[in-house]
């Protein structure tokens, strides 16, 4: 979609150039896209704070009244969460 259209319609919209070296965050509920060319090697990474696990079960509730299903499995993610915390070796002082 061209970014004149999300202007026309009100919503605001800005450009990044990532250059070599440098990371990008995006916040959670804002849209992002990109956009390679030539030849290139694209890595990325997903973090989350605890605030994202409400967002994204709200945000599951709301794929799932359009019939769409969630991008993630919240029952995956809390399980891996639980399996990594009760494996930790407890920290000596």
């Amino acid at each position: 979609m061209s970014p004149e259209v999300l202007v026309k319609a009100g919503i605001p919209c800005c450009r990044l150039v990532q250059d070599a070296g440098e990371f990008v965050v995006t916040l959670q509920r804002a849209y992002h896209s990109g956009f390679s060319h030539g030849f290139n090697c694209g890595e990325a990474s997903n973090i989350a704070t605890p605030e994202w696990v409400r967002l994204a079960r709200d945000a599951a509730i709301r794929r799932a009244s359009v019939n769409s299903p969630p991008m993630v499995s919240h029952y995956q993610l809390l399980y891996d969460l639980a399996l990594s915390l009760s494996t930790r070796v407890p920290m000596t002082t």
